[in-house]
């Protein structure tokens, strides 16, 4: 088994998994917020742990999200310079784009880490347990953007392709 087919194949269980996780996390986010609007709309009673699992949800789904965007290379790119170069300097600013973005994942994974253990001591409102698990979810996506970048760095260096 070639090298390529392993990595299409882990980029593609990444791929599901992020999807499923997604997916869960949106349907949970709908079904608690709908259920938080009935209940006050029609019983007059309201839960105080909606909203800060409402919070941690969203945050997870935002940067799980990112990653998922990032993966399939949907995030908003700004190409009007880059197609009046040749195709060898396309490539070779393709290149150096991933490694300043590896970079910056990097900075991310580490200072959003830090954050991380810092809000581990500060509890959510309504719910016992650390706001830091929610601000977990930085350096875990940045860590998927991470290998993703390095996938496509290896994948520019094999294919010469462009800028795109």
């Amino acid at each position: 088994m070639e090298k390529n087919s392993l990595t299409k194949k882990g980029q593609q269980w990444l791929d599901k998994g992020l999807k499923a996780l997604i997916g869960f996390d949106f349907l949970t986010l709908f079904v608690l917020n709908m259920g938080q609007i009935i209940s006050r709309s029609f019983l007059g009673v309201s839960s105080i742990l909606i909203p800060d699992i409402s919070r941690f949800l969203f945050i997870w789904l935002v940067f799980l999200g990112a990653a998922s965007i990032y993966m399939h290379r949907q995030h908003l790119v700004i190409e009007f310079l880059v197609t009046k170069l040749s195709v060898r300097l396309q490539q070779r600013l393709a290149r150096m784009i991933q490694v300043f973005m590896a970079a910056f994942f990097l900075i991310l994974i580490r200072y959003g880490w830090r954050i991380m253990m810092i809000r581990m001591d500060i509890p959510y409102t309504g719910w016992e347990i650390p706001t830091g698990y929610a601000y977990l979810a930085v350096p875990v996506s940045a860590t998927l953007m991470f290998v993703i970048t390095i996938a496509h760095l290896l994948g520019l260096r094999r294919e010469n392709s462009s800028y795109s």
